[in-house]
């Protein structure tokens, strides 16, 4: 499969700041939680059989996930901005020769979406939603690079609080694993993605359970909205 080389991505780890501004609001209103509610269009990518699809046709993924579908799972979520973050990819086979125009630099492969959720202290983006495609090819392809990542995963990724977790097909792609200090790994049909996030807004707990409680109410449904305009696969 292609690697993913993001050079943000050390710099989106630490983005999410909580800017204090003179004084304090009253007491915000509890924060609000949805569920998955996919409107936008079919995520419909159609690589080569047994080839990676060209970079030119990769999705704009600043443009993957609507505004309505975000409020959809955070009713309160306002103040969007977005980011794309360039994604490198290399040819997922180095004894073979790559197809033209299928290695090298999509410049929004990625994208980091920023708003803002209730608190106490005013921030005007306080939390994020990251989207990084990691591959998009054959779906025999996408299993294999898939099932690496998962093994490298299982290998090197941080034991502890935040270890491994393989979660199949439980949340609706084809397969998933948590990926530390809060990620998600998924891929279905010609598509592996990854998506991340974090808040500081009030009501999504402190920082030690904040990632956690992230991931299974927001990243999640995220997820089931992703995975459910794309086509099925292996």
């Amino acid at each position: 499969m292609p690697r993913v080389i993001s050079p943000r991505r050390g710099v989106i780890a630490s983005s999410v700041a909580v800017v204090l501004l003179a004084g304090c609001t009253s007491e915000p209103p509890p924060l609000e939680f949805g569920t998955a509610k996919p409107s936008g269009p079919r995520l419909d990518a159609q690589p080569p059989k047994g080839g990676s699809l060209p970079l030119a046709q990769w999705p704009d993924a600043c443009a993957v996930l609507l505004e309505e579908e975000i409020r959809a799972i955070l009713p309160q979520a306002k103040d969007f901005e977005r980011d794309p973050i360039k994604v490198s990819v290399l040819n997922f086979n180095p004894l073979a020769t790559s197809a033209p125009g299928t290695t090298g630099d999509v410049p929004k492969g990625g994208c980091e979406t920023e708003f803002g959720l209730p608190a106490k202290y005013v921030s005007k983006q306080n939390s994020r939603i990251t989207i990084v495609f990691q591959g998009l090819a054959d779906p025999a392809l996408v299993a294999e690079g898939y099932a690496k990542d998962r093994a490298y995963e299982v290998k090197h990724g941080t034991k502890g609080a935040e270890k491994f977790q393989d979660l199949g097909a439980s949340l609706g792609p084809t397969g998933c694993f948590t990926k530390a200090p809060g990620a998600l790994v998924c891929h279905q049909g010609p598509y592996e993605f990854e998506v991340d996030g974090s808040s500081t807004a009030d009501g999504v707990g402190e920082y030690t359970e904040s990632r956690k409680n992230w991931r299974e109410k927001v990243l999640v449904p995220v997820v089931r909205t992703l995975s459910a305009r794309m086509p099925a696969g292996s």
